[in-house]
């Protein structure tokens, strides 16, 4: 059997190919090669990018310092990321931190509907979007991998879109250890404590839990099911494409172990050839490190969260989808994704389930994600997308 894996694996120590496991592009070494225009540093106040881009009432708040708002080449003024630091990335773990300074820039990618501007006292629904693992927040919106732009053209979505960073290993979670070079990421922190309120208080969002949506593809529909199954509170939809489920099975923990010393805490190129960024140690300190004891992980692991009923509450809104289903293809992912279906099943807990022959890549998640669209903000496809027939009942 063909190992599927949720990280790009060709990632080393000392270099980095172009022949990842996920068939995904390594970007570039700095998002600057992407933006175009007039870059500002961010003061107290509303800040405003020279190029018009919206302006941002609270700019520096919730934890975030706004250290630049730029706009991304060729969409006007409807793509732009926002550069931040905070105490989450990285927070001292373990010892005096070898890097200085501790905080590194984390840029989060922000898409807005075509109405925007022209309709300002309007409030549009965010969607958050988590990308894989080894990749970043530009992932979801590269011509060669989710194009997102083009894939929710003339779809159900007329809203917000937020693609933040995650790290290459970062796993949507806040670590309970740290690196060897004494510093730890605080992903969930970051995302759902400080980024969640901050789009709120600088866009014209439906607030609340009905206004919220999150998927991910890889290892970012891990985080998607996670933030869904412990904060059911703050979305009212999820989606996971191709996702990590089962963090009990040997080869899960195999991928994430080795995705600590390969890549470590690194962001996008940040910290990628610098060993203090890596996690050593045999599997259970690496696991350990990222997901705490042994004992909470049932709090942290989606087929868990399912047996406690913590996507009860979603009323049909959450979609699963995986290939592998004929013995082919992810094949590890699709044996992960339909015990989390069976778990889902066993407790009563209305879900879109999509299975059917293939592999783990952006040819599949693309149409993935028009159905989640379909089935959250419009009305659901009679069929699963990729040609696998009905949705599992």
């Amino acid at each position: 059997m063909r190992r599927t894996f949720l990280l790009h694996r060709a990632v080393g120590a000392l270099a980095v190919t172009s022949a990842l496991a996920l068939g995904l592009s390594v970007t570039g070494a700095s998002a600057a090669g992407n933006e175009t225009g007039s870059v500002r540093s961010a003061a107290a106040g509303s800040i405003r990018s020279a190029t018009d881009l919206p302006p941002l009432p609270q700019p520096n708040s919730h934890g975030l310092t706004l250290k630049s708002w730029s706009p991304v080449a060729g969409y006007g003024d409807r793509m732009a990321d926002a550069t931040f630091t905070t105490v989450a990335i990285f927070t001292p773990r373990g010892g005096t931190p070898w890097i200085n300074p501790v905080q590194v820039p984390v840029k989060v990618r922000i898409y807005l509907p075509a109405g925007y501007r022209s309709d300002p006292a309007r409030p549009y629904p965010v969607l958050y979007l988590l990308h894989g693992g080894g990749a970043d927040f530009q992932q979801w919106s590269q011509s060669d991998s989710g194009n997102v732009a083009a894939t929710l053209a003339g779809s159900a979505f007329d809203g917000i879109v937020v693609m933040p960073e995650g790290g290459r290993a970062g796993w949507y979670s806040d670590w309970a250890g740290g690196t060897d070079g004494h510093f730890a990421p605080q992903w969930e922190t970051f995302h759902v404590e400080q980024l969640l309120p901050w789009i709120d208080a600088n866009f014209n969002t439906v607030r609340g839990r009905s206004g919220r949506a999150i998927a991910g593809v890889s290892m970012g529909g891990y985080g998607a099911l996670r933030y869904g199954g412990r904060h059911p509170e703050l979305f009212s939809a999820v989606g996971a494409f191709s996702a990590g489920t089962d963090l009990y099975q040997a080869n899960a923990q195999k991928i994430i172990a080795d995705s600590m010393w390969e890549v470590g805490a690194s962001i996008g190129w940040t910290g990628l050839l610098n060993p203090w960024y890596r996690v050593g140690g045999d599997t259970l300190h690496r696991m350990e490190t990222v997901f705490g004891p042994q004992s909470g992980r049932p709090a942290v692991t989606p087929v868990s969260l399912a047996l406690h009923d913590a996507y009860n509450g979603y009323a049909g809104k959450l979609a699963v989808y995986a290939g592998g289903a004929d013995g082919t293809g992810e094949t590890d992912i699709y044996g992960w994704n339909h015990t989390l279906h069976e778990n889902l099943d066993s407790r009563g807990a209305q879900h879109r389930f999509c299975t059917g022959p293939g592999e783990h890549s952006y040819q599949y998640w693309t149409e993935d994600l028009k159905d989640f669209v379909s089935l959250v903000y419009g009305t659901p496809f009679a069929q699963c997308p990729n040609g696998w027939g009905s949705p599992t009942p």
